[in-house]
């Protein structure tokens, strides 16, 4: 089984999620239920690092990253060394390669 890391910016991006539900969506019981469904869905990770499809073979745009799809929020993620790194973790209506990459991608 390979180790899960979260990078400062997932973590924030978790927070920021859990954040919003509590507070915009008065659910704390749901922004718990999520955040807690995203984690167990990153241990996963864990056991299957290749099960997320490669995100340059779906875009054609260079990248070491795969993205693994938790409930409504995609995790975009590498793996290294026989260790599963989670980068972000963004709401899957959103343009993740905007998000990741800014308007480079598009050149």
């Amino acid at each position: 089984m390979n180790k899960v890391f979260i990078s400062p910016e997932a973590a924030r991006d978790l927070s920021q999620i859990k954040q919003y539900i509590s507070t915009e969506l008065k659910n704390r019981s749901a922004a718990n239920r999520i955040v807690g469904n995203i984690l167990k869905d990153l241990r996963a990770l864990g056991r299957y690092p290749e099960q997320g499809p490669s995100v340059e073979a779906l875009t054609g745009f260079q990248t070491k990253l795969r993205m693994f799809l938790c409930g409504k929020h995609v995790a975009l993620y590498k793996i290294e060394n026989e260790s599963v790194f989670v980068a972000r973790i963004i709401d899957a209506r959103q343009d993740y390669l905007r998000v990741l990459f800014g308007d480079d991608y598009l050149e």
